[in-house]
């Protein structure tokens, strides 16, 4: 039995090693399977970095994007070399796609805005990544397109310096990359014919892409790959778990069960020999095999063991790793002995100089001596302990929350937090509340502005921060700036230059962040010179646009001396206070408007007064007690009409209702009587005010005191008649002397026919009757001529608008010659006539006409005169065009100056000597030119006479 014993035992020793050692060779193959996996999936992923790359600096070879059909040019090139890349397209600077190729593909179209999101849902937060920090991305999954399968996009910012120019997307189809990647690893693979089993995806997401199923108990490796700024998770294992071969494992049991068979066979002639030495053989193998299964049971322990060590150490590292804060394990005597922590350049110190340091050495005083008298009071105690401090790092501070406990090493465990972010959240949050009560407090804009600036600079512990608002020209005015680049002289900003990205921002209503300042702008470099700063205090700056109700009021422009300072959670505090910002100074500004709105009221010449929509008085100005007599507190609640002289009730209701019906601007003039009963006029003007909803809710009245006005305009009315009247007697004294002459001829005729019959009579002559007939019919004849010169002198007096008729023209200029005619030759005037042959016929009143001819060469033979010109000559001409009819009266005196021509036709101006000219003339004139619808121009140079061309409308023309 000893002999078959420890036979079956070196039969089942070698079983065991042949199949825990063909397990080690599969996990060896599994193991280089998946390191050729991942050395190739790696290889042709950085495929499409390079091809994107080279797409890139191909866009920005020249100064300018090159055309649609060189791009085309080049994507037809490359394509070849990457058959998994399905489309490639630019964008610019708008994201509006500019170029594609292949057009057609179904998956993009030129002229489609990337930024709509129903179309575009992975867009955003790849696309914004990839333009702030300038780096290639993709999408973190495959995304469905309508034209086909599963696609990635990757993209790629084009700047030129700080000028963003546009975006580069290359289209890549996921699967047959990885499908490429695979066949080159393992051809049977492809078509899941092979017994390795392949996952890809990203973490907290199911796979994307799957080669066989995993089987049970099959071993895992995973390995992570990186695809422009993402990781994918790949994961390797059997999709049939190999096993050793039954067939070597037979023939090692048939052997080794064969060769103990022979040599039981051998044995057991030896055992009838000596039974004693089997025994022994026994039972030294009884205690091998007891041996040996202990040794199992502890090698079986020992792996558990290990195991569940391993899995405690994963789980801790796990753990240690999703807490964001920092662990510090330190004795009893301050010394630093472990250190845990997410990212070591979070740390104050680097770790290497931490380890074993004591942290007096570590720490400033200040924060040091918080610890320590917290350690010794939590020693005592044996409570946990919390500790408050600040820590400066690259000149900005950051806070700290610290919490102590006892370990039961029996030392201390030390947990940090950073809560500068909760604190930057509670310091914004209490400056929003500090900015209402300024505006509560109607404190001005700029102040608002400028305490605004002063504490984001202390809050975010930054080197710049400016408010600029928006002109009408559309571009921004500083307001406001604080920090220590920030310098103010006599009141006024010295930094007053405009910045890039303010207006910008401004202009585009959208937030611009620079995460890194690589060259300074002349400002910039300007600001650093007159602050004497180091140019590192620039590093990268943020300009949030001020947008409220659609419009933006302006930008809020901060500048840190940190590069990639603007992270995502600073980034969304601060557009949450710029919002609140921006509402913040719209009210203000409303505040101030009001304000300034109220003040111009009260300082209003004319009364104001606001009533509601009733007519009851709910406002009024000091104006309205002046002009009424009624004090602020006797006119609040009463209805304005009663006031106003209206005390019918019924009809200053039906009024306001009227009002609210029409809805229109009304205007009245009358006459009302004051509280202490004087009379006064008075225009007032009333408004409706609307709300939100168009409703009328309130009216404006204006009521103006027009009583001096009245009695103003009324005594003018009275002197301009009594001018007009001495004006119209002063052309009638030039007309009578020519109408004296007109007279002494029929009366020197009549008197010559009586002195003839007279004289006949007394030489005692006498006439035949007939004779004596046609003397006293001459008598007749001249008395009639006598009376129609008087009758026209009357009716040129006595002007009728029922005198109009159709007139000629030409007979007026006649008539008026003889009137004027003998007074011109008198003063030496030469009078030339070009009147036209035919009648020019024109409806006036022919009396109106003659005086208009009569005052235009009066007022050419005084010009004459006082100028005492050697060749005195007045020339009136008479034509007709298609439809009007035309008189220019023309003279050789001095001409009109230039400087009178535009006040020619102004009542009461006068260029002649003397105090007798009233100046109403020419204002006569042109009432009359008017009157027949006409017009009159002066149309001679200066220096040249005087010419004066009116134009009438023609009647008709009639052959003479």
């Amino acid at each position: 039995m000893l002999v078959l014993s420890v036979g079956l035992l070196c039969i089942y020793s070698l079983d065991w090693i042949y199949c825990d050692q063909e397990t080690r060779r599969y996990a060896w193959i599994l193991d280089n399977f998946t390191e050729r996996l991942e050395r190739t999936l790696q290889s042709e992923v950085n495929q499409h970095t390079h091809a994107i790359e080279a797409v890139r600096r191909f866009m920005l070879t020249g100064e300018a994007i090159p055309d649609k059909e060189t791009f085309e040019r080049f994507a037809r090139r490359l394509l070849p070399f990457y058959p998994e890349i399905i489309e490639l397209s630019y964008s610019d600077a708008n994201y509006i796609i500019r170029y594609l190729y292949p057009e057609g593909s179904g998956l993009s179209r030129i002229g489609e805005d990337l930024t709509d999101i129903s179309r575009s849902p992975y867009f955003l937060t790849a696309t914004l990544k990839a333009e702030r920090e300038q780096i290639i991305t993709v999408n973190r999954l495959p995304i469905v397109k309508q034209a086909g399968g599963d696609v990635l996009e990757y993209r790629a910012p084009l700047f030129v310096g700080d000028n963003f120019r546009g975006m580069v997307w290359v289209t890549v189809a996921p699967i047959t990359v990885l499908h490429k990647a695979v066949k080159k690893v393992d051809p049977a693979l492809e078509h899941n014919e092979c017994m390795y089993h392949v996952e890809v995806g990203v973490p907290d997401s199911d796979p994307f892409y799957m080669a066989n199923h995993l089987a049970d108990n099959s071993p895992v490796r995973e390995f992570t790959l990186t695809v422009a700024d993402v990781q994918w998770q790949v994961k390797t294992g059997w999709s049939r778990v190999p096993r050793p071969s039954i067939y070597i494992r037979g023939l090692i049991w048939g052997l080794g069960i064969s060769t103990l068979s022979l040599l039981l066979l051998l044995i057991n002639g030896l055992i009838r020999r000596q039974a004693w030495l089997l025994q022994a053989v026994d039972q030294k193998t009884r205690e091998l095999l007891l041996k040996n299964k202990l040794l199992e049971l502890e090698m079986q322990e020992h792996r558990n063991t290990e195991q569940a060590l391993r899995q405690s150490e994963e789980r801790m590292a796990t753990l240690l790793a999703a807490v964001p804060d920092k662990l510090f394990r330190v004795s009893r005597a301050g010394k630093i002995l472990d250190v845990e922590v997410k990212k070591p350049e979070d740390l104050y110190m680097p770790k290497a100089e931490i380890l074993n340091k004591n942290i007096v050495d570590v720490l400033p005083a200040e924060v040091w001596k918080k610890f320590l008298d917290a350690g010794e009071k939590m020693l005592t105690t044996g409570e946990p302990l919390t500790v408050k401090y600040q820590l400066a790092k690259n000149n900005v501070k950051k806070e700290y929350e610290s919490r102590l406990a006892v370990s039961e090493k029996d030392e201390i465990l030390v947990i940090i937090r950073d809560i500068t972010e909760q604190r930057q959240d509670e310091a914004c949050e209490r400056l929003l509340t500090q900015i209402s009560a300024k505006v509560l407090e109607e404190a001005s804009i700029e102040d608002i502005l400028s305490y605004t600036c002063e504490q984001l600079a202390a809050v975010f512990s930054i080197s710049f921060a400016r408010v600029s608002l928006k002109t009408d020209d559309g571009t921004g005015k500083i307001s406001a700036v604080a920090g220590r680049l920030a310098k103010v002289e006599s009141g006024r900003l010295r930094c007053s230059e405009k910045g890039r990205l303010s207006r910008l921002a401004i202009r585009t209503g959208e937030l611009q962040v620079v995460q890194h300042k690589e060259r300074l702008s002349t400002w910039q470099e300007t600001l650093i010179a007159e602050s004497g700063a180091d140019k590192d205090a620039i590093q990268s700056e943020i300009a949030l646009p001020l947008n409220l109700k659609g419009s933006t009021a302006g930008a809020l422009y901060l500048i840190s001396n940190i590069p990639h300072y603007w992270n995502e959670r600073i980034v969304a505090r601060l557009q949450r206070f710029a919002g609140q910002l921006a509402i913040a100074v719209s009210a203000a500004a409303s505040r101030q408007h009001r304000r300034l709105l109220i003040a111009g009221l009260e300082a209003a010449a004319n009364a104001i007064v606001i009533t509601d929509r009733d007519g009851n008085i709910v406002w009024v100005n000091s104006a309205f007690s002046v002009l009424t007599g009624y004090a602020e507190d006797q006119a609040y609640g009463r209805n304005l009409m009663p006031l106003s002289g209206y005390p019918d009730e019924s009809f200053y209701r039906q009024f306001w209702q009227q009002l609210q019906t029409a809805a229109e601007v009304w205007r009245g003039e009358s006459a009302h009587s004051r509280q202490d009963g004087s009379l006064y006029e008075e225009v007032m003007t009333i408004t409706p005010v609307r709300n939100n909803q168009g409703e009328i809710v309130n009216f404006i009245a204006i009521k103006e005191d027009i009583t001096e006005q009245k009695l103003a305009a009324a005594a003018m009315e009275r002197a301009n008649a009594l001018r007009a009247q001495a004006e119209k007697l002063s052309s009638l004294g030039t007309m009578a002397a020519g109408l004296a002459h007109e007279i002494n001829q029929p009366l020197n005729s009549i008197k010559m026919i009586a002195s003839g019959m007279v004289y006949a009579y007394n030489k005692g002559k006498e006439r035949p009757v007939s004779d004596l007939m046609r003397n006293v019919e001459e008598i007749s004849n001249q008395a009639d001529r006598i009376n129609r010169i008087i009758m026209h002198m009357r009716s040129f007096i006595r002007q009728d608008a029922s005198q109009a008729a159709y007139c000629n023209l030409n007979a007026a200029v006649e008539q008026s010659l003889r009137i004027i005619g003998s007074q011109l030759t008198a003063h030496g005037i030469q009078i030339q006539t070009e009147l036209a042959e035919h009648m020019l016929l024109v409806y006036a009143i022919p009396t109106a006409l003659e005086e208009l001819i009569v005052n235009l060469a009066s007022n050419a033979m005084q010009a004459m005169d006082s100028a005492e010109c050697r060749d005195k000559r007045l020339l009136i001409q008479t034509w007709a065009d298609q439809n009007t009819v035309n008189l220019k009266i023309s003279d050789t005196g001095p001409g009109i100056p230039a400087a009178n021509r535009s006040r020619l036709f102004e009542p009461f101006f006068s260029s002649k000597q003397g105090g007798d000219n009233l100046g109403l003339g020419l204002p006569i004139v042109q009432a009359i030119v008017t009157s027949c619808q006409g017009t009159i121009t002066v149309v001679s140079k200066e220096n040249e006479g005087a010419a004066f061309l009116i134009t009438l409308p023609g009647s008709r023309t009639e052959a003479v």
